[in-house]
């Protein structure tokens, strides 16, 4: 029996999806702001990917403006907008499905597969309360199938298959998959597969990597570790000699600041210097945690 790790990422992150958009929807004060005052919008457009997008989007901003301004906002960008009745309306389902979903008891005699199937369940049966099929598709579609798709991995998994027929039972689920969906799907896959590979030393590691990405990718990826590795050995020797600086007496700051400029320019780029100094600031933290202690 194989229960993966990620598998279990993914239960956990589509059971949590859920429950934290039921508990977004009911948490909402009697702040009254302006929706143009609203901190967490500051400096973005509306999110109009698509009209669940459009409604989080709004809905997001519960905590810092009650229901009744978010609905208020909500009015004002559907008039701007082609069919903005309709979508007013179907706007007012798609609260009350969010608040439908707080309903969900979290069933405690289940768990694992068990568990998942009935969060899945209960929010499609949530959803065809609220919304049409053709509703439910637009708005769901991409998070019944990641669902879906999750609870079927699980499945091949726990029938304990030996690798290659467990890799081709789920090449024929993906192959059923509309192409942008079975592309992200093997994305994710293949970068999971280089980054075990890469933690892994030896020719045929290299040969697995050659043939996942082909000879090009691999020598590119390969140079990149090469440069990576590079980099971190002079970011040592760099913290080091800064901590010399430091620790040596100047005239003046400026003479101490002047000598800090040289070191960094020294050893690095301008356009490494950015990361170069996030990272400094990363491992001046971690020092003063550990002193603390």
């Amino acid at each position: 029996m194989r229960i993966t790790y990620t598998s279990y990422k993914i239960i956990f992150l589509i059971v949590v999806g859920l429950v934290f958009a039921a508990f977004v929807y009911l948490y909402a004060n009697d702040e009254n702001e302006d929706q143009a005052q609203i901190r967490s919008h500051l400096g973005t457009d509306v999110d109009i990917s698509s009209d669940r997008d459009t409604f989080e989007y709004f809905l997001s901003t519960l905590g810092e403006q009650d229901l009744v301004q978010v609905n208020d906002a909500y009015s004002h960008f559907s008039e701007t907008m082609s069919f903005g009745e309709r979508q007013k309306a179907l706007f007012d389902k798609y609260q009350a499905y969010r608040q439908s979903l707080s309903l969900i008891a979290a069933p405690t005699s289940l768990s694992g597969i068990e568990y998942l199937l009935h969060v899945h369940y209960q929010s499609l049966s949530i959803q065809s309360l609220h919304f049409s099929e053709e509703e439910q598709k637009r708005l769901f579609y991409e998070q019944n199938l990641t669902s879906e798709m999750a609870i079927k991995r699980l499945e091949l998994e726990l029938m304990g298959l030996d690798e290659e027929s467990y890799q081709a039972q789920w090449q024929s689920e993906l192959d059923q998959l509309p192409p942008d969906m079975k592309e992200s799907y093997q994305n994710a896959a293949l970068i999971s597969n280089l980054n075990t590979l890469s933690q892994q030393d030896g020719e045929m590691n290299i040969d697995k990597i050659r043939a996942l990405v082909g000879d090009d990718a691999a020598q590119r990826l390969h140079e990149l570790d090469v440069q990576e590795t590079a980099f971190h050995q002079t970011f040592q020797r760099y913290l080091t000699e800064r901590g010399d600086i430091l620790d040596q007496e100047f005239g003046s700051d400026a003479e101490r600041d002047s000598a800090l400029t040289a070191l960094i320019n020294t050893h690095f780029s301008p356009e490494d210097q950015r990361r170069v100094k996030a990272l400094q600031t990363l491992d001046s933290e971690e020092n003063n945690a550990s002193n603390s202690i």
